[in-house]
């Protein structure tokens, strides 16, 4: 593997982790809204204590859940109502379909690897 190879694969990393956050931080804020319009509501079934304010207690718990669905996790702990029910399955799918993704990415910058070599 030369340098520009391995370069291309750290590149394509660091683009991979900064679309991961992008996904996840974008369905933060769509569930969010969903919540304010009352809309969809994410409800948390193992409500702790909490010495945050309100606002980032519900920010921290939409983002967890955010990651929570686009990894295939699904702990099971909050559970989405209304709309945000949709938009879950929107984020879920993302989540299913992005390793496919990733993985033809990858395949791709090794095509010497795989082509037939007839003599």
């Amino acid at each position: 593997m030369n340098d520009d190879q391995r370069r291309s694969i750290i590149y394509n990393s660091i683009g991979l982790f900064i679309m991961c956050v992008n996904i996840i931080v974008f369905f933060t804020f769509v569930y969010i809204l969903l919540d304010v319009f009352d809309l969809g509501i994410i409800i948390d079934h193992h409500d702790a204590y909490s010495e945050m304010p309100l606002w980032a207690d519900h920010a921290s718990r939409t983002l967890y859940f955010s990651a929570i669905t686009l990894l295939s996790v699904g702990y099971g702990d909050i559970t989405p109502f209304g709309l945000s029910r949709g938009v879950a399955t929107i984020e879920a799918i993302i989540g299913y379909i992005l390793p496919a993704v990733i993985t033809v990415q990858y395949i791709s910058l090794f095509p010497f690897k795989f082509k037939n070599n007839k003599k």
